[in-house]
């Protein structure tokens, strides 16, 4: 903890030296996310192209870590409260954020959950996006928003909360999720034999 805010000085000293950096740094720190869950996306919608179980499996297990560890994480801010970088000292501050609290960081928590929900099963693709997840976190430093520790403590919280999703939930979900699957294309598949019936009639 003795080394947080001399770390946090280190990286965000670095803004405004280099404009190039600067700008990159806040698209990393502000846009991300969007692209780890147009990722996510993409893998269930190619899983129900390809009708694989596994890439539509994939997606579900990240998607379930990814709600686990964002609420885990609302409730950490709840009960401990970390005041922003920006809010108790002169930083360099490269994007308008809010006071609130700075523990854990919402991004390095939402896209390392991805990342690691997806290479649980994709090694490679989870592995590029684990990188991005990382560069995240730096970037979420870099522009002044959150401490070392922030980034640090939330891909702990991942790990613990993926660590107990493959021990103890993962079945659970993939069962849970298949009988849903299955009950909407019942539902689906009737609702066309309606119409199919409906149209032969007229």
């Amino acid at each position: 903890m003795f080394m947080n805010v001399p770390v946090f000085k280190a990286i965000n000293g670095v803004a405004h030296v280099n404009g190039t950096l600067d700008e990159i740094m806040i698209v990393f720190s502000n846009y991300s996310p969007l692209f780890f869950v147009a990722a996510l996306t993409a893998l269930y919608l190619y899983g129900v192209y390809r009708k694989d179980n596994m890439f539509r499996y994939a997606a579900v297990d990240a998607l379930a870590i990814t709600v686990m560890s964002l609420l885990l994480g609302f409730v950490i801010g709840i009960f401990y409260y970390e005041p922003r970088p920006f809010v108790t000292d002169h930083v360099n501050l490269l994007t308008p954020h809010a006071p609130d609290a700075s523990f854990p960081s919402d991004h390095s928590l939402g896209t390392m959950s991805i990342a690691l929900g997806i290479k649980n099963n994709y090694k490679f693709l989870g592995a590029i996006l684990i990188i991005l997840s990382l560069l995240v976190g730096v970037s979420r430093v870099y522009v002044g928003v959150h401490y070392p520790m922030d980034v640090l403590g939330s891909y702990l919280i991942v790990l613990v909360v993926n660590f107990t999703y493959r021990r103890l939930l993962c079945g659970k979900i993939r069962g849970l999720y298949s009988k849903v699957e299955k009950s909407l294309l019942k539902r689906i598949s009737g609702i066309n034999r309606e119409n199919h019936k409906e149209g032969f009639k007229q």
